[in-house]
């Protein structure tokens, strides 16, 4: 893995003819730049490295990426190595910049174990974890810009309340639905925070990384959890290919049941710009609708 760093570097170094322009503020994803967006002033420039509808877990940097890396100012990424590919890079690139992860305010009881060593890093369905992870964030970000202390802190406050109040009025609304209908099934395990903080049952197919290998034992059991529960739709996501959901969708068939494909749900990326689902807030609504719709 090093080799392989060095010669990107390498490359990103000795490739091309004109220098390549300053980054003020980068975050690796579209998650992580809408969290900055949202607290900083709008003449501090943020930019996410990772598009809409790109998969994080498998992402791959290439030359441009890492002149982007070394030229940002400051560079805001998840942790936990939800980004898996460039955690190494990132570590390294530590050495001579601010390089924040927005996991690191969290504690051990708030992580979601998958392995030896080893957690989720899907927090930010979580609201109200996420708000907690905005707070720090914002004291972090008011120590790199002094000249705009109180306008940070300001929105930092204002964005942690819209966090809390939209969890409060989800959870309100899941008060309406009995504990029986709450189950639903992904594509991937990205949603295990989401259904801790609001006690749904959720079940994906891949593990928590896209990367991971799902075999026929892991097919039946999801086909059978979906019988036992009675679900009528099953969720692909935006950044993950939906060819493991509609074979999810012919498993269940083969066992004389039936359950159709939902709406793509937000899960590793936010939407395109411009929309609506390119804020947290915004996919989380979107996400809330589809799976509330589910449950009836």
């Amino acid at each position: 893995m090093n080799k392989v760093i060095t010669v990107i570097f390498s490359l990103a170094l000795f490739t091309g003819c004109h220098p390549p322009e300053k980054v003020e503020l980068l975050a690796t994803t579209s998650v992580l730049a809408d969290a900055a967006r949202q607290i900083l002033p709008e003449s501090v420039e943020v930019t996410a490295l990772m598009q809409s509808n790109i998969d994080p877990h498998s992402y791959k940097p290439v030359e441009s990426d890492v002149a982007k890396l070394q030229n940002a100012k400051i560079i805001l990424h998840n942790g936990l190595h939800l980004e898996g590919k460039m955690t190494d890079i990132l570590e390294k690139m530590g050495q001579n910049k601010p390089v924040y992860a927005m996991s690191s305010s969290l504690r051990l009881p708030d992580l979601i174990e998958t392995g030896a060593n080893s957690y989720d890093p899907h927090i930010w369905f979580d609201l109200n974890l996420w708000a907690r992870c905005v707070e720090q964030l914002g004291g972090f970000l008011a120590l790199q810009y002094p000249e705009h202390t109180n306008e940070i802190n300001k929105r930092t406050v204002v964005y942690v309340n819209n966090l809390r109040q939209e969890h409060t009025r989800f959870a309100t609304l899941l008060m309406k639905v009995p504990d029986s209908l709450r189950a639903m099934v992904t594509a991937h395990d990205a949603f295990s925070y989401f259904g801790r903080a609001y006690e749904i049952d959720v079940r994906g197919l891949q593990g928590v990384s896209t990367a991971a290998e799902f075999g026929v034992r892991d097919m039946r059991a999801t086909a059978e959890f979906i019988l036992q529960r009675g679900l009528h739709t099953v969720f692909a996501e935006t950044s993950v290919n939906p060819k493991s959901i509609e074979a999810l969708q012919e498993a269940v068939a083969q066992k004389g049941g039936a359950v159709r494909i939902g709406l793509p749900l937000y899960s590793d990326a936010l939407g395109n710009e411009g929309t609506k689902e390119a804020t947290l807030i915004g996919a989380f609504r979107y996400n809330a609708l589809q799976i509330l719709t589910s449950f009836e």
